[in-house]
């Protein structure tokens, strides 16, 4: 994949304030309940996946890199979709933080058997939430 130069992410930035800022004060304007719910969750689901990225990248290996950026946007969707599936952080917004700093003290402190255990926990965890049957009707948006 090639990179962008600095001059068309420039450029694309250029265009980003033009149309998402005046989309962000359309929306502070006309937004439902229902946007912001999405809002919310996308905001999770995006520093969930950087969190994840990150801990992927510090394994310095290549391959996994690309692998685990390869199935980011399915990744993504997935999990927004999850979010709204299993009512994930409608009980708790914080649902998922106190697993993802347990998993940087223990990247840092070089703590490699605990990083593992608490990543497959937290995933285990939320596998068996999507196996649960569903409960409540998800939102779909129209």
């Amino acid at each position: 994949m090639q990179k962008l130069c600095r001059a068309a992410v420039t450029d694309v930035h250029e265009v980003r304030i033009l149309a998402e800022v005046r989309a962000a004060r359309l929306a502070g304007a006309r937004h439902t309940p229902e946007d912001v719910t999405v809002l919310e969750a996308a905001a999770f689901v995006d520093a969930d996946i950087a969190l994840h990225a990150a801990v992927v990248a510090a394994a310095r290996n290549p391959v996994l890199t690309d692998l685990f950026g390869e199935f980011v946007p399915a990744l993504r969707e997935g999990l927004i979709e999850m979010l709204d599936l299993v009512g994930m952080r409608e009980h708790d917004p914080h649902t998922g933080d106190d697993a993802h700093a347990a998993l940087v003290r223990a990247v840092a402190d070089g703590d490699a058997d605990t990083a593992g255990t608490v990543l497959r926990e937290e995933l285990e965890e939320t596998l068996a939430l999507l196996r649960r049957p569903v409960t409540r009707t998800p939102y779909v948006p129209e």
